[in-house]
């Protein structure tokens, strides 16, 4: 053997040393594991983010409802029970849905879609919770739902959802907006067609504004013959964007969608566009369940996907929650940034778990 080779050999392990060394320590990008890694490697279906000075707060779609909270520097950590109990008018069974927190003057409110009787096995309504702190325990307000189809078997809604030619399943999916010194709650009708309503609140966030039709206080904002839900409400550039999901949010095809429109009522002439979906993240499983959150001048998107129930991988193309899945999937949390160029939402990067961008994907 020539006198190069042990010294080459030696070279090599050195150099097998430091790619070992490099990759444990580097965070993952996007475009190395071929699709961005979770910012919250939890059970996140239908994320709702808020910001507490530093601390960054999420509640999720679960059995009770998830909430967990993450100081900069340390992992996530869940923290129950979210609800003190549920409402007198709802069922003592059947999860609560994409729950949305928000801060309204100096308490946080927590609107919540929980089930109710009268309206199929899957029907559920809005109420509205209140506590001194986010990480607080929520206590129900109001003796009757928020929102609420009248075919309902609970007291009348403050908001009876007049909707004679859509499906009377119920109403999921709350989420708040704020502009100026005036709160609105926006809520998808569930069914097929399905549609977005935008409903106007008190100041105090709990009751429906004074002066609203008491018969018909909401209004509809867009409809779907298939399914749209989880709507956020941002603003930019003097110009409102809707953003919301559509499509089987058990299966991989889910997507993120956007709307434009000058007016915060109508959007007759708002066509939708597809922010996020399988092929643009190359890979996720069902990218969507969105909220939007500005905080120090950045805009970014927090949104769920399904990966496999021991790993942070996603699930494969043909995944189905519905059909016995969910015991072999979970709902990850993703971050992307978000900038508008040219007044189109564009994700300029993803966030790994430590807050590291990662390069965007190349769609295929």
């Amino acid at each position: 053997m020539p006198r190069t080779a042990p010294r080459l050999a030696c070279c090599l392990a050195v150099l097998a040393a430091l790619v070992v060394s490099l990759c444990a320590t580097t965070p993952a990008r996007a475009d190395d594991r071929g699709y961005p890694e979770p910012f919250f490697d939890g059970n996140v279906g239908d994320p709702s983010v808020t910001m507490v000075g530093k601390r960054m707060v999420v509640v999720a779609t679960g059995p009770q409802i998830n909430r967990a909270y993450k100081d900069p520097g340390h992992p996530w950590r869940y923290q129950h029970p979210v609800l003190t109990h549920r409402p007198k008018w709802a069922l003592a069974d059947g999860g609560i849905w994409a729950a949305d927190i928000a801060k309204v003057g100096r308490r946080w409110l927590l609107y919540y879609a929980v089930p109710v009787a009268g309206l199929g096995d899957f029907g559920r309504c809005i109420g509205v919770a209140v506590a001194k702190k986010a990480l607080g325990a929520f206590k129900p307000v109001g003796g009757r739902p928020l929102v609420c189809p009248s075919q309902a078997l609970v007291p009348t809604a403050q908001d009876p959802v007049v909707t004679p030619d859509l499906p009377s399943r119920g109403v999921i999916d709350p989420s708040y907006y704020r502009e100026g010194g005036q709160s609105y709650l926006l809520y998808k009708t569930d069914g097929r067609p399905s549609s977005i309503r935008l409903l106007p609140l008190s100041k105090s966030g709990r009751r429906v504004r004074t002066g609203q039709d008491p018969a018909n206080p909401s209004t509809e904002l867009v409809r779907a013959e298939g399914v749209i839900e989880n709507p956020v409400l941002a603003r930019h550039g003097g110009l409102y964007y809707l953003f919301a999901s559509e499509g089987d949010f058990a299966r991989c095809s889910y997507a993120q969608t956007w709307r434009q429109s000058a007016s915060l009522t109508d959007w007759s002439l708002a066509v939708p566009t597809v922010l996020l979906d399988s092929t643009i993240t190359q890979g996720l499983c069902g990218p969507a369940g969105g909220d939007i959150v500005r905080h120090r001048g950045r805009t970014t998107l927090y949104f769920h996907g399904w990966v496999r129930l021991h790993s942070s991988k996603p699930k494969g193309a043909n995944y189905w929650a519905w059909n016995g899945g969910e015991k072999y999937g979970r709902r990850a949390m993703y971050a992307a940034r978000l900038t508008f160029p040219g007044g189109v939402p564009t994700v300029k990067r993803y966030l790994t778990r430590s807050g590291v961008p990662q390069r965007v994907p190349t769609p295929y």
